[in-house]
């Protein structure tokens, strides 16, 4: 309640102000010059102090009366709320705003804009929809409706929707939207993939290729396209493509890397890949999956000696050491303590349940892999972790 009443109260103030000059225009010698005098204002002021936040609001906004100089006023109030989180609050200021017939044309402009974000907050998809259309009908002289429009799209999943609403955007703000919508068209070839629609996936894919050639998320969805119509060598270029494209997506890349090859059954091809990946890339997931390959060929004299080069030049994880312990324990037993290796053990296994994921705009972590980030809804922002813990 006290929260409520600190935000009310310099409306309160306002109103009395407001109230004060209107007022002495007309009796400049009238009790009614002094607004704390008012009976408005002191009935508004009661309504707080009785928990009666509601009506002190009714209060407080009919002393405002909506003219050219307090348009801002309520928008102030009405935004203040939406932020609190009750939209129910700010969706009456607005709404009491544009039935007012004395607004300005950007007045109603700027009002109907806040209320189709009230809309939104509240989830009222379908009424902000109607008035963002409002907005773009009346020939509003901003790109907002446009942008506050594909991101209702993006909530709703409607793709088609959005690359249309995203390309009208760019027109108006002549800023590219190519990369948003490449994103758009991989959601759409995704949806195919899981419907098992292969070539119109593929198709999408390529689609979105076309807005922006280093989309790394394009280039592995025409990789599993390819495996999935038995062309290997086909999306084996497209995963070498997708790795020089971004080197950090390698641990996302890997596993699509790892099932071409086992169909194929070459682990020499397997084993070249790898090598010219660590041209490029040298985390920690490259290395684990060097060390497994050579263990699986028993090779474990090259497995070691791999760690151990890694443990030289200071970089390690608990999973390195994991490894590196096991394999010389299997080498002599007595070299590693029981008790050792079992805290090694729980420690690479406290590794992997760390999270994977991170949002380089705004830090948001996951165990998964978002190509749209759920925190601030960037796309492409959230990369793998694949770090070495560095000895200094």
């Amino acid at each position: 309640m006290l929260d409520l009443l600190w935000l009310l109260l310099p409306v309160a103030a306002a109103s009395g102000w407001y109230a004060a000059r209107r007022t002495t225009r007309k009796k400049t010698n009238s009790s009614e010059c002094f607004p704390f005098m008012s009976n408005r204002y002191i009935r508004g002021l009661n309504y707080l102090l009785n928990e009666q936040q509601d009506k002190a609001l009714e209060v407080f906004i009919e002393m405002v009366e909506v003219d050219s100089e307090t348009v801002e006023t309520h928008l102030v109030l009405g935004n203040l709320f939406r932020r609190r989180g009750e939209v129910d609050r700010a969706i009456r200021i607005h709404q009491n705003l544009i039935a007012r017939p004395n607004l300005e044309r950007g007045q109603k402009v700027q009002a109907l804009l806040e209320l189709g974000r009230d809309y939104m907050k509240a989830g009222l998809l379908d009424r902000a929809e109607g008035v963002f259309n409002e907005l773009i009908s009346l020939g509003a002289e901003t790109s907002e409706p446009y942008r506050l429009l594909r991101d209702l799209y993006e909530q709703e999943r409607e793709w088609e929707r959005a690359i249309e609403t995203a390309q009208k955007y760019e027109k108006y703000r002549k800023k590219s939207q190519n990369e948003i919508i490449a994103q758009y068209y991989c959601e759409i070839a995704e949806s195919d993939e899981e419907q098992g629609a292969i070539a119109s996936a593929a198709a999408t894919a390529r689609k979105a290729q076309g807005f922006n050639k280093n989309n790394v998320r394009a280039n592995l969805i025409l990789a599993r396209c390819e495996i999935k119509n038995g062309e290997y060598k086909r999306a084996i270029k497209h995963l070498s493509s997708a790795l020089d494209q971004n080197p950090s997506f390698f641990p996302v890349i890997l596993p699509t890397v790892k099932e071409v090859f086992a169909k194929t059954g070459k682990s020499g091809a397997l084993e070249k890949f790898l090598l010219q990946a660590s041209k490029i890339y040298d985390g920690p997931s490259l290395i684990n999956a060097q060390t497994d390959l050579l263990i699986e060929q028993s090779r474990i004299a090259e497995a070691r000696e791999i760690l151990e080069n890694q443990l030289a030049i200071k970089k390690f994880t608990p999973e390195l050491i994991r490894r590196y312990t096991n394999l010389i324990g299997g080498e002599q037993v007595t070299s590693v303590p029981g008790s050792l290796s079992r805290a090694i053990n729980v420690m690479a296994e406290l590794e992997h349940e760390e999270f994977s994921y991170r949002c380089k705009n705004c830090g948001f972590e996951a165990m998964s892999l978002f190509w749209h980030c759920p925190s601030c809804n960037h796309w492409n922002t959230v990369h793998p972790k694949d770090n070495w813990m560095e000895r200094h």
